[in-house]
């Protein structure tokens, strides 16, 4: 596939819907190749084809498991071969659970470990690895939550989860600047995507009190954390690394209950 005209290659993980399939939007509108990945090749496809369609952006689809290491080096090898050296990652795949701490299977904290925290680790390292290979100054986006910042109920394994992303980022970052690789973290806090339609449908969250915690009074769009997203892999962050950037509405900013 041609990439020759394109601005770089972007790889992001868990592509298939939400706030991954508009982030994978921004960067083809941007000209960039993008690697649409999924658990599945066949669910990344739909995302891959409309970038195609709408942008005539290259883009592959790729099913990977992001926390089985040899699935991911599968991955990337296959995405390098396609579409060239990868420019930008953003590690947007994460799975939710919500339960009390007191009924939380240990098969459900092993499976939000794995996808939320194994699967940056394994996907930040071999993408970096290759990135120092072809000694490319690349970009990594790591995405977090708010929970992973402030306490909430009933997320005794998706908040530490997500903490865990913010200073694995900031870890990362110190480790890859020598290499010129910039490494930040978005935490957005509630945002309209599929996920939080179907915990407000179940009950889960109450819209109606989350939105007047916020002191903006709305949900974020998924295009709010895509924007986000590009700013930190585009040359106009060049010189922000190691950081977490939340996109909430000011709901962290907020102290009044």
């Amino acid at each position: 596939m041609d990439t020759s005209s394109t601005r770089g290659v972007a790889v992001i993980t868990g592509a298939s819907r939400g706030i991954g399939a508009a982030i994978a939007t921004r960067f083809a509108t941007e000209g960039f190749a993008v690697a649409c990945i999924a658990t599945s090749a066949s669910n990344a496809q739909p995302t891959a084809d409309r970038l195609q369609a709408d942008y005539g952006a290259p883009t592959v689809a790729i099913g990977m498991r992001v926390d089985d290491a040899a699935s991911v080096a599968a991955g990337i090898a296959d995405i390098e071969a396609r579409l060239g050296p990868i420019t930008a990652l953003v590690n947007n795949a994460g799975v939710a659970h919500v339960a009390s701490f007191l009924d939380t299977d240990l098969a459900d904290f092993d499976r939000v470990m794995a996808v939320n925290v194994r699967g940056v680790f394994l996907v930040g390292q071999a993408v970096a690895r290759r990135m120092v290979a072809t000694g490319t100054r690349g970009t990594i986006v790591n995405i977090g939550s708010i929970a992973g910042i402030n306490g909430f109920p009933k997320r005794p394994v998706y908040g530490p989860a997500k903490a865990a992303v913010h200073h694995l980022t900031t870890v990362m970052s110190l480790d890859l600047a020598e290499h010129g690789i910039r490494v930040n973290c978005v935490a957005p806090g509630y945002v309209r995507t599929d996920l939080v339609e179907e915990l407000i449908a179940n009950g889960a969250v109450d819209e109606a009190r989350v939105r007047a915690r916020i002191p903006m009074g709305e949900l974020g769009g998924v295009d709010d954390i895509a924007a986000a997203v590009y700013w930190l892999s585009s040359n106009e962050s060049r010189y922000v690394t190691g950081d977490t950037i939340l996109i909430d509405g000011g709901w962290h900013a907020y102290g009044h209950v």
